[in-house]
């Protein structure tokens, strides 16, 4: 797409600059919407755009060759240290939310770190604290793509949707690799070398090289062993952890954003990704004649508003210098579509009528601002450059470069509420209202740990006590203990201030029930 633009008080100026191929359909708006001061404004600016084209195509961005398609999933979530390497590379330190994270990175937790990754389909990974992984394998599109998640330390939780959006997704750690079959929740806990797997819902499959292949399903637990791997320890119960409140809680944070999901969202080719779900929950969609559907974030309803105002400039091995919006639904909007500023109303983002084709799709990141208001400063992007390695020394980090500014010139609208009746392009339109509720969030079927709404405890659907442990049955209430109980005796850290305590009910722990079991070696098939 190519923008055009007009100075205030020079009809006959006007600038242009070339915006990645992700932002096109409704998100590129007709010409005569840009300037509606006199038809010689718009031949001289044609004539213009037509000197400069060739100029300007070949210069945006020069220092940045374009790279081959490429996938990325989005930084969901970011809670204490966190740090972002990609190879060598140091990338941010603290990592920040809404960085999309491309093959190779890593993610590391420090003491009080937490984080998470957010594919596609919604199929999530979560670190604890004192913890890492990599994205060892991110490419392809669509149910075609594969994924392959290493885990290097830690505790993690994962997630998986089970195909879809994100094709194939596989863990692995300490030489095991797991894959699910349908909607699986996991949790991988690396404190005890070669790790132990938990499987709260669904199947997954678990095989270490030729030596140890098996199934597990909801409920069940398997401890591996460092000195043979064709032995290991499978329980019919699960051990509690005090991190699977935490897991849980980020459960219904993301619920709740998708309980607000309207007609706009759910009408494009992506619906299915979740990242939608943030702007439904913190802005205001309208469906506009000619144009198609628009989003509003409610931050835009003040004065001096910057779509570009809020964020960081994060250096990236493959593209340079790319902007990560600081704002909390800052994903999508800025990987893909356009922004407008419309008189009487202020900024828009329009997706597209093809959904959102991200800008790495192209290999080449660009802004994608489309209709600007007068005297809007422009972007400055850093210049691209080799990061510094001292001669036998490592890669110096980059820093991030921040961004907090103002649009001081670029919004002269007082705050205003735009979930009512609204002008926008010269139609007059309503504001889309969400649809009708999703369904709780509800896991008593699996034997997945949710907390319910309204209770005043933590409740874990599907299970219950006994000298077993925790077993699939009923459903009951854990009181909050008034003391933290650490769960693992190597890494206190990873114990939030408000852990639940492990589950007893007449004695016995999770180990209790389950037994020990030696396992046929490579032909034992799993335990069904």
């Amino acid at each position: 797409m190519i923008q055009v633009s007009y100075e205030r008080g020079f009809p006959g100026l006007c600038w242009v600059s070339a915006v990645g191929g992700a932002a096109k359909g409704v998100g590129a708006m007709k010409i005569k919407a840009l300037n509606r001061r006199g038809s010689d404004a718009l031949l001289m600016g044609l004539a213009a755009f037509a000197l400069v084209i060739a100029l300007l195509t070949t210069t945006a961005w020069a220092d940045d060759a374009p790279q081959p398609a490429a996938r990325a999933i989005r930084l969901s979530n970011v809670e204490g240290q966190v740090q972002l390497s990609q190879g060598t590379q140091l990338l941010a330190n603290p990592a920040v939310v809404n960085t999309p994270l491309f093959e190779g990175s890593l993610l590391t937790t420090g003491d009080d770190g937490r984080t998470e990754i957010q594919f596609e389909d919604g199929s999530v990974a979560r670190l604890s604290p004192n913890s890492s992984m990599t994205l060892a394998v991110l490419r392809g599109q669509d149910g075609s793509s594969e994924a392959e998640i290493a885990l290097e330390s830690g505790l993690a939780y994962f997630e998986l949707q089970g195909g879809g959006l994100a094709g194939t997704i596989r863990v692995r750690f300490a030489g095991s690799t797991v894959t699910a079959s349908g909607f699986t929740v996991l949790r991988i806990n690396l404190d005890n070398a070669p790790g132990e797997l938990a499987v709260f819902s669904g199947n997954a499959h678990i095989e270490h090289g030729s030596a140890m292949a098996l199934d597990l399903r909801g409920g069940e637990s398997v401890v591996l062993n460092g000195a043979d791997p064709a032995r290991y320890n499978l329980s019919e119960s699960i051990e509690p952890d005090s991190w699977d409140t935490w897991n849980s809680d980020r459960d219904e944070a993301l619920s709740a954003d998708a309980a607000a999901r309207t007609g706009a969202t759910r009408s494009f080719p992506d619906a299915g990704n979740p990242a939608w779900g943030d702007l439904d929950a913190n802005g205001t969609w309208y469906n506009v004649p000619d144009q198609g559907y628009i989003w509003s974030p409610t931050d835009a309803s003040n004065p001096g508003f910057d779509p570009y105002g809020n964020g960081n400039w994060m250096w990236t091995p493959g593209y340079g210098y790319i902007f990560v919006s600081g704002y909390a639904w800052g994903y999508t909007p800025f990987q893909c579509g356009t922004w407008n500023y419309f008189e009487a109303f202020g900024w828009g983002w329009a997706p597209g009528i093809n959904g959102c084709q991200p800008w790495w799709g192209g290999g080449l990141w660009a802004s994608n601002l489309g209709i600007l208001p007068p005297g809007y400063h422009g972007i400055l992007r850093p210049p691209r450059h080799t990061p510094f390695r001292p001669v036998g020394g490592p890669h110096v980090p980059l820093p991030m470069i921040a961004v907090n500014r103002h649009n001081t010139g670029g919004n002269p609208l007082p705050p205003r509420d735009k979930s009512s009746v609204v002008s926008i392009a010269g139609y007059t339109v309503q504001a889309l209202r969400p649809l009708s509720p999703r369904p709780q969030y509800d896991h008593s079927a699996s034997g997945y740990v949710s907390r319910a709404v309204g209770s005043t405890g933590t409740t874990i659907h599907g299970f219950s006590t006994g000298t077993g442990g925790i077993r699939p049955g009923t459903t009951y209430t854990l009181p909050r203990p008034s003391v933290p109980a650490p769960s693992h005796a190597s890494s206190p850290s990873r114990v939030p201030s408000s852990a639940p305590s492990h589950v007893s009910s007449g004695g016995g722990g999770a180990g209790g029930g389950g037994g020990g079991h030696a396992a046929a070696p490579s032909g034992g098939g799993g335990h069904k």
